[in-house]
């Protein structure tokens, strides 16, 4: 017998998922290669549950680390990226 076919929201829902974790997964990353940490970074999975639409949580962060994430910003825009 065969399982039932996800419904259209559920679908839509897991997409949604999906996005968000590799939004997060490339952010991180990115932050990585600039040595910068977010430790508290996160998705909202349950906001997302509810609304459909998943948020990523930038979280808290040392003033350090947002001087840090600030300069590399600056640096992105200032080179036209």
């Amino acid at each position: 017998m065969s399982s039932p076919s996800p419904s259209p929201l559920a679908r839509e829902l897991r997409v949604a998922r999906q996005e968000a974790a590799d939004a997060l997964d490339d952010f991180l990353a990115t932050l990585a290669l600039a040595g910068v940490l977010l430790p508290s970074v996160g998705v909202n999975w349950r906001m997302g549950e509810v609304t459909g639409c998943f948020l990523i949580d930038l979280g808290a962060a040392r003033p350090d680390v947002v001087v840090k994430l600030t300069n590399v910003m600056r640096r992105g825009i200032e080179s036209g990226g």
